[in-house]
């Protein structure tokens, strides 16, 4: 078969061909240098024969080269083209199905770190660095400061890269002087030994997710990385739920029909008060790991239970003005139901202290609108 053009590819009213000829042409586009182009058809084709264990590798090289490191994160590319969104068995607000067109992007393979975030904003490492202290009048309190302060109480718990469970967020903070009885005491001795996985290491926090984030934390990260040739952002939550997908069709997880369990996916773990770090857990089909369960994360949309009757079919985004924001992929804390790929739900954007919620960045090509 000859060459198709770009919009043969990328239209969701096109009849494709079969696997084989889809990964035929692939490898012809991508002997040409049309990788993304060749990673549309791939992923077309991974689409018809996601069992097919020679498509799957070549895809899974196909996706590696386009793999991009900038920042000091790990971007993974999801190609363009149609995928269907929404569940036919979900709650009400997942309905219908449908299909949408969005263009290529690229994707964070984990979920925002603390120290990543104040890397990108270059501000000293977590758990006590911060912005530039603000000037204030005499008996004045610095209001972002405090609140700064405060989500450190909750990200001390939950980030650091060994910490087993949670506990009195004063057991995690060994870098400060404690006073008791006159005399200056560990942490440790005063609150408690933290239960960590090797107590031998250093105190990091570059393993796990984020969290306590505002939407507004999360979306000025994205800003404050953009220029003129690269924009990094929230992904839409149509951006979100195919690159949670993996490359399936009609899936519920992103690795595919059954049931979540450890071995998969961080959920149903309440009573641990913990996170798992997302890379001990398998990546999906485009190289993203923790896309359920985890941290629930921010999308740039607003949510409208209604939306996806009336949504536009080509690159959409959530409805112009609401008063929550969406969040996708479910947590640690969450059940089985809310780690679906299609499972959504609203949250207002200045939710504070909220050890379930985190964000990734999405990168694509030019300035932002």
């Amino acid at each position: 078969m000859s060459a198709p053009d770009a919009s043969w590819l990328l239209s969701a009213d096109r009849e494709l061909p079969s696997a084989a000829e889809l990964l035929s042409l692939a490898a012809r586009l991508a002997g040409e240098g049309r990788l993304e182009l060749a990673a549309t058809a791939c992923d077309a084709a991974f689409g018809l024969a996601p069992g097919d264990m020679e498509l799957a590798e070549a895809r899974g090289r196909l996706l590696d080269r386009l793999q991009i490191e900038e920042h000091g994160l790990v971007f993974r590319y999801v190609p363009a083209g149609p995928f269907l969104m929404g569940a036919g068995d979900g709650d009400p607000d997942e309905r219908p199905v449908h299909s949408v067109e969005l263009g290529a992007f690229w994707i964070t393979d984990v979920p925002i770190t603390w120290a990543a975030y104040h890397a990108l904003l270059g501000w000293p490492p977590p758990p006590g660095g911060g912005p530039p202290a603000r000037p204030t009048k005499k008996g004045e309190i610095d209001a972002a400061a405090f609140s700064l302060h405060n989500d450190g109480k909750i990200r001390r718990q939950y980030c650091e890269s060994e910490t087993v469970a949670a506990s009195d967020w004063h057991a995690h903070a060994p870098d400060v002087e404690w006073q008791s009885g006159g005399r200056v005491m560990p942490a440790s001795a005063l609150f408690g030994e933290v239960a960590r996985g090797d107590p031998a290491r250093p105190w990091t926090y570059d393993q796990k997710p984020m969290v306590a984030v505002r939407w507004d934390q999360a979306a000025a990260l994205g800003k404050a990385l953009s220029g003129d040739r690269i924009t990094y952002r929230l992904p839409t939550e149509a951006e979100w739920e195919k690159a949670a997908r993996g490359g399936l069709v009609g899936r519920p997880y992103p690795w595919g029909d059954g049931p979540p369990s450890s071995a998969l996916c961080d959920f149903e773990r309440f009573e641990a008060f913990s996170i798992r770090p997302p890379r001990s857990l398998p990546p999906n089909g485009y190289g993203l790991f923790g896309m359920s369960g985890g941290v629930r994360e921010w999308t740039s949309d607003g949510y409208d239970a209604r939306y996806y009757a009336e949504s536009p079919r080509a690159d959409p985004g959530g409805p112009a003005t609401a008063k929550q924001r969406v969040l996708r992929g479910g947590s640690w804390a969450d059940c089985a139901w809310a780690v679906r790929v299609s499972f959504r739900m609203g949250s207002p954007p200045d939710l504070r202290g909220d050890p379930t919620i985190g964000f990734r960045l999405c990168r694509v090509a030019g300035a932002a609108r």
